[in-house]
């Protein structure tokens, strides 16, 4: 009987969801350590006065002007978090919400 609740804890672990959970995480972490988060933030709050204008110029400068890992660890990050939230309306819509995120498909 463990080895059946083993192999369900290592289907959950490398479920597709998962694996998209995992790797938004470690887009996360690799965006703060290939920039400098606080100095981003810095300069978007001095921006942020000018408006939404001001804010999608300086958005659209700062990732074209990003060093090319910086924008494919963006980009990474932008599907995983797209794939993430149409599970997440995949669960909503489950007869079984409890369920529906922890079982692979």
């Amino acid at each position: 009987m463990a080895a059946v609740g083993v192999i369900y804890v290592a289907r959950t672990l490398v479920s597709r969801t998962a694996v998209e959970l995992y790797v938004l995480a470690a887009s996360a972490v690799a965006i703060w350590q290939l920039t400098w988060v606080h100095k981003i933030f810095a300069n978007f709050v001095a921006v942020e006065k000018g408006g939404p204008g001001s804010i999608s110029t300086y958005s659209l400068y700062a990732v074209t002007h990003a060093h090319m890992a910086v924008q494919v660890t963006l980009a990474v990050a932008a599907v995983a978090g797209v794939a993430l939230f149409f599970d997440a309306l995949r669960a909503i819509r489950s007869p079984h919400p409890h369920l529906s995120l922890l079982l692979p498909r």
